[in-house]
């Protein structure tokens, strides 16, 4: 089982061992021999979670799956949540929302997203998701490279705020996404069909802008391409 104590050798290891090993491989051996109990999947439930959702129902049902909700996310994305768990069985999906007291003292209102998008996101997402992972070593991730931006660079496996993050997507190209939904007859995201390639929060997503960036439509007009749950936290 994997040691808390994160070795870089160990990491470059298992991006080297498995560079050539399908998605499937990768989060199979993940959850049945290198964390074990202690791996979650941190699951958005938009356009293209059902992937990874179908992989894990496969290998482990119960596996934990957290879902980050902002008290901002589209109807739609609930109802999605909803399908994808009950066609596929999984019996461990946790919704955490952001503290009401960090609400309270910053975003009484509900609109700091017009004025402070980027603390918006770390009182909603990053700050939840910090304090749920405490009794994870590892989580999934479905951040693909094709998807441009800071994400070009990701690698299988990296070491983000003392955890393990596994990015099982990371080399597949749009044609494996698309392939996958019709050949394992997925519905798509209701938003999916009216232009949403990426699907965040209600007021930072827009129908996507350039069809070759599917994250083009979110934060529109603005310098933000990230929630910040990549990130480094600072200390």
């Amino acid at each position: 089982m994997f040691n808390m104590k994160c070795d870089p050798q160990y990491l470059k290891e298992l991006n080297e061992d498995y560079k050539d090993k399908k998605p499937y491989e990768i989060i199979e051996t993940s959850i049945k021999e290198i964390f074990e109990d202690k791996i979650t999947y941190v699951c958005s439930f938009g356009a293209e979670s059902a992937i990874i959702l179908h992989m894990i129902s496969e290998i482990k049902k119960d596996l934990p799956i957290i879902m980050l909700n902002t008290n901002f996310l589209f109807d739609e994305t609930l109802e999605y949540k909803n399908y994808l768990l009950k066609r596929f069985k999984l019996m461990n999906c946790k919704e955490i929302f952001p503290d009401s007291f960090d609400l309270e003292v910053s975003d009484k209102k509900d609109d700091l997203w017009k004025k402070n998008r980027d603390l918006c996101c770390n009182i909603r997402k990053v700050i939840p998701l910090q304090k749920e992972l405490e009794r994870y070593s590892s989580w999934i991730s479905g951040r693909k490279s094709y998807q441009e931006g800071e994400r070009k660079r990701i690698k299988l496996f990296e070491y983000l705020n003392g955890k393990v993050v596994i990015n099982p997507l990371a080399y597949v190209e749009k044609d494996f996404v698309d392939s996958y939904f019709k050949s394992k007859k997925i519905n798509r995201h209701p938003l999916f069909e009216k232009g949403y390639l990426s699907i965040g929060c209600v007021h930072c997503t827009v129908k996507t802008i350039d069809i070759n960036d599917p994250r083009s439509g979110r934060w529109h007009n603005t310098l933000k391409t990230e929630c910040g749950i990549h990130y480094n936290f600072k200390k």
